[in-house]
């Protein structure tokens, strides 16, 4: 495997690519932390490469609301279910600067009445912010969990952000 360390503003970014593709994703307070971290997710050898790479330009991007391509990503499936590919591909088609229910995309993934199975696919991305669980929602309108926590304001910013650069008025 791969692992791709960028230093972005205060902190770092870093993919961890299985035959070029996606495998993990995140940021990092230190480029030590990002290696020690994936390099323990990767439970395998590691070339660490200290580089820019589109992976984390598509990161960055959705980080600071400036771009939200992520069309040319291809993602390392390994350890999912086929159900839960098919919750995190529907995700990813998901408009930047829209929402949709658990149970939204539940039925839209092909398993309608599945709203908890999909939140805890959420809580299983590793994708994150490329495939976007900040834009999965409670049915009721309110933001729900992210990364674990509840009301997280991460959320809310990313949400902003997007809006904010789609030229839509904030409805958060």
């Amino acid at each position: 495997m791969d692992l791709i360390v960028s230093k972005t503003g205060e902190n770092w970014t870093a993919v961890l690519l299985n035959d070029s593709k996606l495998y993990y994703s995140s940021s990092f307070k230190s480029k030590d932390d990002a290696i020690k971290y994936l390099t323990k997710i990767a439970d395998t050898s590691v070339t660490v490469k200290e580089e820019r790479h589109p992976y984390i330009d598509v990161i960055n991007g959705i980080e600071t609301g400036t771009s939200f391509d992520i069309s040319k990503v291809e993602y390392d499936f390994t350890g999912f279910t086929e159900k839960e590919t098919q919750v995190l591909k529907t995700l990813a088609k998901v408009p930047a600067g829209e929402t949709i229910s658990y149970g939204e995309l539940a039925e839209k993934s092909g398993f309608p009445g599945a709203a908890q199975f999909v939140g805890n696919v959420m809580m299983k991305n590793r994708f994150g912010p490329v495939i976007p669980c900040h834009r999965v929602i409670l049915s009721s309108g309110k933001l729900g969990k992210f990364a674990g926590q509840s009301n997280n304001p991460r959320k809310k910013q990313l949400l902003n952000q997007e809006m904010k650069a789609k030229s839509l008025d904030q409805y958060f």
